[in-house]
């Protein structure tokens, strides 16, 4: 597909890398991409506000490379009807004068729960769902009227719809009664991996701390006295997830890097035994695809997870999958007698090159072009979202 790809992210560009940007990165390899930023308070973001005039005039900056950043000023308390409202239309208005001064756009992918597809840009749309928005509305901090309207109203714009995992679109096909393709999450291109010096076996827990953690695994693999590295910010919302954190970081077998450089994450990757997906059994998990259990496989690392529907789809001889708490520090203890070989780590590594963010940008391209890859289904006008 030739021209600019427009892609509505869920999240900022200078925010932590997560499915947006790792697929936008890929994307920009093949096209020429306009990200668009989610809505920030010009009050809150300073950037925002300095950068207000010049994005309602459609005026985009370089990003990175083949990729260019627009950002969306909102109002301050956006949160709330009227003020929601003004904040959409700036949106609509924004992303249309982007669209007029870059000329060229030929595909709009909308990947944010807080966005409607701009209405004025006749080109193909995809809408690409990453997680469970609804049940997420909670924990992100959003109204769940407001995101199951506009997931209404794109369900119903979108030529094409996509989720992460088999879950999530057998949900939203029964909400809207149409085809949903599933295009998971990915990870890196694997690295190559070199021979270390032999250290003491440890598992690592990578990724932003919250309370998509389960609780109680945390607290037995603290109890139990396993060494873990864990690396990744906290972002917690609920007090009862802030006190576990708080004792699972201090404990002496734990070991928090906090938010690490890429080359560090390599490295402390590099050293591990297993890496450590200890996801709760909670409705917003079960719809979500795990963006670090490819990382560690890519890394040429066993993991151990939790029993969610993205890791059975995976079906990957090298991810322990636990029913509960015990189950799963004993699998870690397992994988730490057992620390993988150089080559049982490349081949480790070599089953994660059908999941690179590569191929899923190779994927959405395929979709945007008209090209589905479910199996078609009975398609009909979306109903509101949460109707009976």
């Amino acid at each position: 597909m030739n021209g600019t790809i427009m892609y509505i992210s869920g999240g900022r560009w200078d925010g932590i890398p997560g499915t947006d940007r790792l697929l936008v990165e890929a994307l920009a390899a093949k096209v020429k991409v306009l990200w668009v930023d989610q809505p920030a308070s010009i009050m809150r973001h300073r950037d925002v506000l300095r950068h207000s005039a010049t994005s309602l005039l459609g005026r985009t900056e370089a990003a990175q490379g083949n990729i260019f950043r627009l950002r969306l000023p909102a109002l301050p308390g956006f949160s709330r009807a009227v003020i929601r409202r003004t904040t959409e239309a700036l949106a609509q208005w924004t992303m249309h004068a982007a669209a007029s001064e870059l000329g060229g756009i030929t595909g709009v992918v909308n990947a944010s729960p807080l966005v409607e597809f701009p209405a004025r840009i006749p080109v193909p749309r995809l809408l690409h769902v990453t997680d469970d928005w609804l049940s997420a509305s909670a924990l992100l901090g959003l109204k769940r009227g407001h995101v199951a309207r506009l997931l209404t109203s794109n369900l119903r714009m979108a030529d094409h719809v996509s989720a992460v995992t088999p879950t999530l679109a057998s949900k939203l096909a029964a909400i809207s009664g149409r085809t949903v393709d599933v295009l998971p999450n990915g990870c890196r291109a694997p690295l190559t991996l070199v021979p270390g010096p032999a250290v003491a076996p440890y598992a690592v827990l990578a990724g932003q701390l919250n309370e998509r953690l389960d609780p109680e695994i945390l607290k037995e693999l603290g109890r139990c006295g396993l060494p873990v590295v864990v690396m990744g910010p906290r972002t917690e919302r609920e007090p009862g997830m802030s006190q576990t954190l708080d004792r699972f970081l201090a404990l002496p077998n734990v070991r928090w890097l906090g938010h690490v450089a890429p080359s560090e994450v390599a490295r402390v990757l590099a050293g591990a035994a297993a890496g450590l997906t200890p996801y709760a059994a909670s409705e917003f998990n079960t719809a979500s695809f795990p963006l670090k259990t490819l990382e560690y496989l890519a890394a040429g690392l066993p993991v151990v997870a939790t029993d969610l529907p993205a890791t059975r789809w995976l079906d990957n001889p090298y991810v322990d999958v636990a029913g509960n708490a015990g189950e799963y520090v004993a699998l870690t203890k397992a994988a730490l007698r057992n620390a993988p070989t150089h080559a049982r780590r490349l081949d480790i590594q070599a089953t994660s090159h059908a999941h690179t963010w590569e191929v899923r940008a190779e994927h959405l391209l395929a979709l945007l072009g008209g090209q589905q890859t479910t199996e078609p289904g009975q398609t009909r006008a979306p109903r509101p979202v949460g109707s009976n």
